[in-house]
Parts: C-alpha cells; sequence; structure tokens
C-alpha cells in the first residue's frame, strides 16, 4: 500500500475532523459576512447619524461579532489539529517525511479552508436578505428601508476571511514545528492536570468580579460627579480584575474536589470531577470564553431593548399630543388652518392653546471638560425661550407664582438634573438692544415636556411683570409662536402628523431653516472671533428627510410622528443588536456542544474500563451528565450575572436614578436571561444524547 493511499484511508476514518472544522469557518464566514453586508448597506448608513454614538456602538458590534467568530474558530482549529497529531504521528513512525507531510497538510487546508470560505460568503448574500425581510415583516416596512446591497460587506467578510486564514496557518505553522513523534503520538491522551483549587478560589473570583464591575463603571461616574475629574483611558484596565474573577470561579468549578459537608456527594462524582481536572485548563479557558459570549448575548440584546423603549416611551408622558413652534415672522400655520386639516383626517381635536415666548440673550453656567479630563464651570452666552407665568400656568394647569426678579426652569417629567447643566444655572438676562441685564433668583422648577423641547439649555418662566419689560420694543426676530394641542387617538393619527408636517416645511423659510443645535447668538459671536459656526448651513427640508426630525431647529413634535420617524433608525439598532446576539448564542452553543463531544470521545475508553469493572449505564450517564452540566451551567449563569450587574450598574450610574422604563428593560433583560437557558438546555440536552451514544449507553 502506498503513503497516499495510507493518507487517504487515514482522512476517510477521520472526516469528521474536517466536517467540524468546516462547520467552524463556514459559520464564522456566514455570520460575520452577512451581519457585515446589512451593516455596510446604504439604508442603514443614511439612518445611522454620522459620528454619532449609535454608530459608534455599531462598529463595536461588528468587532464583537469578528472576534467572537474568530474565538470559535479558532477553538474548533485547535481540536482539529489536535486530533491531525495521531495521524500525523503514525505517518512520522511509518517513515514519511515531515517536509513531504506538511506539504500535504497544507495543501489540504488550503482546499477545504478556502471551500468553507467561499461558501460561506455565497451564503451571507441570500441570508442577509432573508433576515432583512423577516425583520421588515415583523418590526417595520417604509421604503426607506428597502433591502439594498453594500460591497463594502463583501470587503469586511473577505478581510475577515484573511484574518481567518492566517490565523489557521499560524496554528498549522505551530503544529507541524513540533518534532517529538511520542509526545505527537499522544496528544490526545495528554493531559492537563493542576493542583487542588483552594476553597476560597470561588468566594475570591465573585468578589473580584462584583470589585471589577464597580471600579469599571461606577468609579468613573462618581468621580467625575464627586471631584469632576475624568478616569484616564488606562483605567479601563480594571475590566481586567473582572476577567481575573471569572477565570477562578470557572477554574474552581472545574477543579475543585473536596468532600465538604456532603462527603457522599463527593464520592459519588469523583470519576467526573477528576476527569475535568485531566483537562482542567483547556475546559476553563473553554468555559471563559462561552461566559463571555454569553455576555456580548445579553449586553447585545439589552442595547436593542434600551433604545427600543427610548422610543416607545419616549415622548409619552408629554401634556400634549402635538406641539409645534416657529418665529413668530414665519407665515406658518395658525388655529383655524390646523382645525381643518384635522377634520379633513378625521382626527377629533380635545384642547387647544397658544402662546408667544421671547428669544432672550442670557448668560448661564455650564461644564466642560479639558484635555486632562477634568471638568470645570464655564459661562456661556446665547438666546433662551421665556414665557409668562401666567401663560405657563394656563398651558400646564398649575399655578405658578413668581415674584419681579424671578425665575423657574422649565423640566421634562420626571428627569433627573443634567451632570452638564444644573437647573440653576441662569446668571443674567440682557435686555433687547441695550447692554442692560437683570440677574435673576432662582425659585426651582415647573413641568412641562413639551416647552423643555424648544430651548437649550432650558426654557424658563418670567413673573408677567417683568415678561412684559423684556417685550418692550423687542422685534418679531425675537419672538416664537407656539401652539399646543390634544387630540382623540392620538396613536391612529399618523396620516394628520405627516401631513402637519409637510405642510410646515413647505411654509418654512430661510428664518426658519437651521439644524437642532442652531443659536444666532453663538453664531454671531464665533463670526467676531473669526472662527466657523459648527451649526450654520441649512438643513434638508424635504419630507422624505429620514433624519428631518432630529435634525430641524423647528421640527413639530407628534407622539405618533416621533414614534413612527425615530423608530426607522432604532430598528436598524435592534436589528442588528438582536443579530449580534443571535450569532454570540450561535457561537456560544456550537463551542459548548463541541467541547461536550470531545469529552466523550477522549474519555471513550474509560466508560468501557468502567462498565468492565461493573459500573451500570446509569452511573455512566452520571458521569456523563455532570461532567456536561458544569461545562452549560456555569459559563452561562457567570454570563448573565456578569451581563446583569453591568446593566445595572450602567443604567443607574447613568444619571443617578432608574427611571420607570429602565426598570421595565432590566426585567426584559431577565426574560432574555430565561431564554439564554432554555436554548442552552436545548443544546445541552442534545450534547447528552450524542455524548450517550459516543459512550455506548
Amino acid at each position: 500500500m502506498t503513503m497516499h493511499k495510507i493518507t487517504e484511508k487515514l482522512r476517510r476514518k477521520n472526516k469528521d475532523q474536517y466536517r467540524l472544522l468546516g462547520i467552524c469557518i463556514f459559520l464564522s464566514m456566514l455570520l460575520v459576512s452577512s451581519f457585515a453586508m446589512m451593516f455596510f448597506s446604504p439604508s442603514i448608513q443614511e439612518a445611522l447619524p454620522p459620528g454619532g454614538d449609535t454608530r459608534k456602538l455599531m462598529w463595536l458590534m461588528l468587532g464583537a461579532v469578528a472576534v467572537g467568530c474568530l474565538l470559535f474558530t479558532l477553538y474548533g482549529s485547535s481540536l482539529f489539529f489536535r486530533q491531525k497529531s495521531r495521524e500525523f504521528g503514525v505517518m512520522l513512525a511509518l517513515g514519511a517525511e515531515k517536509k513531504e507531510l506538511s506539504r500535504q497538510l497544507f495543501s489540504e487546508l488550503r482546499a477545504s479552508v478556502g471551500i468553507y470560505i467561499l461558501s460561506g460568503l455565497a451564503a451571507a448574500l441570500p441570508v442577509s436578505y432573508l433576515i432583512w425581510l423577516l425583520f421588515r415583516m415583523l418590526v417595520i416596512d417604509t421604503q426607506q428601508m428597502q433591502y439594498r446591497f453594500g460591497i463594502a460587506g463583501v470587503f469586511a467578510g473577505l478581510l475577515f476571511a484573511v484574518a481567518l486564514s492566517l490565523c489557521i496557518l499560524f496554528l498549522g505553522i505551530r503544529f507541524i514545528r513540533r518534532a517529538d513523534i511520542m509526545e505527537i503520538l499522544n496528544a490526545g491522551r495528554k493531559t492537563e492536570m493542576i493542583r487542588e483549587i483552594s476553597p476560597w478560589s470561588k468566594k475570591l473570583g465573585i468578589l473580584l468580579i462584583v470589585s471589577g464591575l464597580f471600579l469599571a463603571m461606577a468609579v468613573p461616574q462618581l468621580t467625575v460627579r464627586l471631584f469632576r475629574q475624568g478616569m484616564p483611558a488606562v483605567w479601563n484596565l480594571t475590566w481586567l480584575v473582572c476577567a481575573a474573577g471569572l477565570y477562578l470561579v470557572i477554574l474552581s468549578a472545574v477543579g475543585q474536589s473536596r468532600k465538604g459537608k456532603h462527603p457522599e456527594t463527593y464520592y459519588s462524582n469523583i470519576i467526573s470531577t477528576n476527569l475535568m481536572r485531566f483537562a482542567a485548563r483547556q475546559t476553563t479557558r473553554n468555559m471563559c470564553v462561552i461566559s463571555l459570549l454569553v455576555f456580548v448575548i445579553v449586553l447585545s440584546a439589552f442595547w436593542g431593548v434600551m433604545y427600543y423603549y427610548s422610543v416607545t416611551e419616549g415622548g409619552s408622558d408629554m401634556p400634549y399630543d402635538y406641539s409645534l413652534h416657529y418665529p413668530a415672522g414665519e407665515a406658518q400655520m395658525g388655529e383655524e388652518e390646523i382645525r381643518e386639516l384635522a377634520e379633513e383626517y378625521g382626527v377629533e381635536m380635545t384642547s387647544f392653546e397658544e402662546l408667544d415666548s421671547l428669544e432672550l440673550v442670557i448668560r448661564y453656567t455650564g461644564r466642560d471638560m479639558d484635555e486632562q479630563r477634568r471638568y470645570f464651570d464655564v459661562e456661556y452666552e446665547k438666546l433662551a425661550s421665556f414665557v409668562s407665568a401666567s401663560d405657563f400656568a394656563r398651558i400646564s394647569g398649575s399655578q405658578v407664582t413668581l415674584g419681579s426678579g424671578e425665575y423657574r426652569t422649565v423640566a421634562a417629567e420626571g428627569s433627573p438634573e443634567s451632570f452638564w447643566t444644573d437647573y440653576d444655572c441662569l446668571n443674567a438676562i440682557r435686555f433687547s438692544g441695550s447692554e442692560e441685564e437683570m440677574k435673576p433668583r432662582f425659585m426651582g422648577t415647573v413641568e412641562c415636556g413639551n416647552l423643555n423641547l424648544v430651548s437649550d439649555p432650558f426654557a424658563f418662566v418670567l413673573a408677567d411683570e417683568d415678561y412684559r419689560r423684556f417685550a418692550e420694543g423687542i422685534s418679531e426676530e425675537g419672538k416664537e409662536k407656539h401652539i399646543l394641542f390634544n387630540v382623540k387617538h392620538v396613536m391612529e393619527t399618523y396620516d394628520f402628523a405627516d401631513a402637519l408636517k409637510q405642510e410646515m416645511t413647505a411654509r418654512a423659510t430661510a428664518t426658519s431653516n437651521h439644524y437642532t443645535l442652531y443659536d444666532a447668538r453663538e453664531e454671531e459671536l464665533a463670526l467676531a472671533e473669526g472662527r466657523d459656526y459648527s451649526y450654520a448651513g441649512e438643513i434638508d427640508l424635504s419630507p422624505d428627510n429620514p433624519r428631518l426630525i432630529q435634525e430641524w431647529k423647528y421640527a413639530p413634535f407628534s407622539k405618533v410622528l416621533l414614534q413612527a420617524e425615530a423608530m426607522e433608525m432604532v430598528a436598524v439598532f435592534v436589528l442588528l443588536s438582536i443579530y449580534v446576539s443571535a450569532i454570540s448564542l450561535t457561537a456560544a452553543g456550537m463551542m459548548s456542544y463541541v467541547r461536550s463531544i470531545t469529552i466523550a470521545m477522549d474519555n471513550r475508553q474509560l466508560f468501557e474500563d468502567l462498565k468492565k469493572l461493573g459500573a451500570d449505564r446509569a452511573y455512566v450517564k452520571q458521569v456523563i451528565r455532570v461532567q456536561l452540566r458544569r461545562i452549560f451551567a456555569y459559563p452561562v449563569a457567570a454570563g448573565c450575572a456578569i451581563s446583569g450587574g453591568f446593566s445595572l450598574l450602567l443604567t443607574y450610574f447613568n444619571d443617578m436614578s432608574l427611571q420607570v422604563f429602565e426598570v421595565k428593560m432590566l426585567m426584559a433583560e431577565i426574560l432574555l436571561m430565561a431564554a439564554i437557558v432554555g436554548v442552552m438546555y436545548g443544546v445541552y440536552r442534545g450534547a447528552y444524547r450524542t455524548a450517550g451514544r459516543i459512550a455506548g449507553i
């Protein structure tokens, strides 16, 4: 028999090795490439604001997907080479040249890896399209959300393929350089025993996890608020404390074997425990990676839920269903025209209010950050909106008592005070056309979310007497008109809200065509100092502009319109977040399954010996079950616990409070964890049945 035929026969016998490696490569390429094709789709790229936090999170998720799939493939590759070592050692023992075997191995890898990479890349396009269609059917179906192919996604897939190939090549070269035949032949039986793990290891690991989360999530926020000092970038290394704790917890689960208070349990599981200790290092690393994947699953889905709730809950507690504001000198819609439009669309109004506001120059104190991440107070000068106490009482239904020289700040309902600007920030109000100023006294806050939207940092309420003094001699350019009204069944009035928006954009002039954060006084000061003003210029006021509501300073507010318009951008984030979770869950399930099967295959002879020594089927099943339970239960529990702590600290320390919708998000996260446990339990049952067949029971 020739060496070539021997090699072919060995390859046919060990075809499962190639199949496992191929599945890992195919799934990784499919998941990463399909995600990249969706992420780089023009529909999504146009929906994500340039330079915004959402886009940055999407890049972070893309990186997490690539790293997770890369680790998944590297794990499959390491198993492939571990099993391949016996075949390689046999050929060396028969006199084969190492150089020839190396050339043959890389030829096989080149063909196998290339086929699976191309297959995964080819399947990514139809898979991404089908996922997109399903998403449109279940979540949102608009003209702007049409599937459009982005060639950048293909290049991203090819870049990942290159990285994947290089990693497999590196593992292959490392494998070839092992020259000791006996070490190769015994690689499949090589153990990685560890010393007895101290009983306090698990407690120390839990303490390190909690400490790491607190150091990474809470301490930076506390130092900012207490000491006005941001933590340096190196502080992110505190996450390593959490990682060390995770390693200790998993290691104690794998290698700890003490009689404790229940010696009968110890002796019953002594074989299972020590079998895990024989491969403790590899098992621990594997379980840590699975824990991190579970963390990514929960965190990605949590971000998606958070964005979803921010839209569905956003604006729901506003006192008025609709509110419009525009420069007083612009010929916009009035009460009669709005009522006619509402009648045309069958919308019934239940209340209608109008009021004027003054745009006055103010000096106020805010906060900024320097290059050393130190926060300091700084005085700004800009325009802000002011309404009279009587007008505010009329539209809010709550009495406002103010004396001359006093003011109140308009706040959103239930919103905590921002770190960047305090409610009592106002230092001075300038009279129009002069340098005369009034330094008012802060008398607390009043709530009206609709008015809070129209002015930055806040809108303010003045006593009627002061309001009349500031209004004297002010031109129409310094005034704004406000219209607020409620309707019946507001969430069923989308057509009316869209028609109202189109009518307002059609009547808009250069006077109101500004970006959301545009301020005429800031622009004036910037030009006087010879600086460019960031928010200068006009925006696209066409109704087809998907970011009109977010970009236009005078965009009309409507509960139904806000939710419908914002859902396009948020739906994109939700889609990608859920997809990242699905990818990570697939990788975690596959790694757990493969690890379980590997344990059964490595210990097949032991199971046979146990049966020869008199062990019945039930005992062998127990040995397998105990090992598999640890492999599945500990990583899932650790990943869920860490992600739960992360989410709780994130929501609380973001503004030092927990809002109602944030509590709902945390509850939804618990339900998500339960779903993950259910899926992983299904994988565990499948792995248990397969391992049982391998063990011959």
